[in-house]
């Protein structure tokens, strides 16, 4: 069997072809490589404002819990200042029966 030449013109014609291919690849690659970094960029950014954005929630979540401590105690002291005074109220009604 014999091997068929091929002339220096198509060796040259494959090449600029081979290189032309490369070089769309490349291209493309690139294109892609681009795409996937703003993408992700933006994916990070989004992240940074929807972590930023509970981190406001859980701050103001804390004010709240804070403020609603604050009122329990003023709950248990007005509960207090009450039983005082039914204290109050019932030596007054021993004093008064002793009399």
């Amino acid at each position: 069997m014999e091997i068929p030449s091929i002339s220096k013109e198509s060796v040259d014609l494959v090449s600029t072809k081979f290189d032309t291919i490369i070089a769309d690849v490349s291209e493309r690659m690139n294109y892609l490589i681009q795409q996937t970094c703003q993408s992700a960029e933006r994916h990070h950014e989004q992240c940074i404002a929807v972590a930023d954005d509970a981190t406001w929630e859980m701050d103001r979540l804390r004010t709240i819990i804070e403020r609603c401590d604050e009122i329990e105690l003023e709950f248990a002291k007005i509960k207090r200042i009450g039983e005082i005074v039914k204290e109050f109220k019932n030596r007054v009604a021993y004093l008064e029966k002793r009399a």
